[in-house]
């Protein structure tokens, strides 16, 4: 039997329903989320991955990248943005955020993918 390969890119479990359905030879009977790892399975190279995936949690939408968390909160709490550079704090202990409010901005635009209007803004 082969042996496995470890390919390091970032997917989320919505991606493993399209992966297998792609597998399968199966055409998705609806739009979903989630996009087909095949082709980082065929090339772990493959260039055209976006690279990032969004979690939903407590009024807050999560953005995950390569190196960094971004969390924007729709709350009266602060902080209602957090920032965790999981290079350097993989525990995700330390904010950065309050420090960092130029990456803040680059991120953004990449959080702003993964907002559905699922929470309503704080006012």
């Amino acid at each position: 039997m082969g042996k496995g390969k470890c390919i390091d890119k970032i997917v989320s479990t919505i991606d493993i329903y399209p992966t297998l359905m792609e597998l399968c030879g199966l055409e998705l009977p609806y739009k979903t989320d989630g996009k087909s790892m095949v082709p980082l399975l065929n090339d772990p190279l493959f260039s055209q991955w976006e690279n990032a995936t969004y979690g939903y949690y407590r009024n807050g939408i999560s953005l995950r990248t390569e190196r960094y968390r971004l969390t924007n909160y729709f709350r009266d709490e602060n902080p209602q943005i957090e920032l965790y550079d999981l290079k350097t704090d993989p525990n995700e202990t330390k904010n950065i955020a309050g420090e960092n409010q130029d990456l803040v901005e680059i991120l953004m635009p990449i959080w702003e993918k993964g907002n559905t209007g699922l929470f309503e803004e704080v006012e």
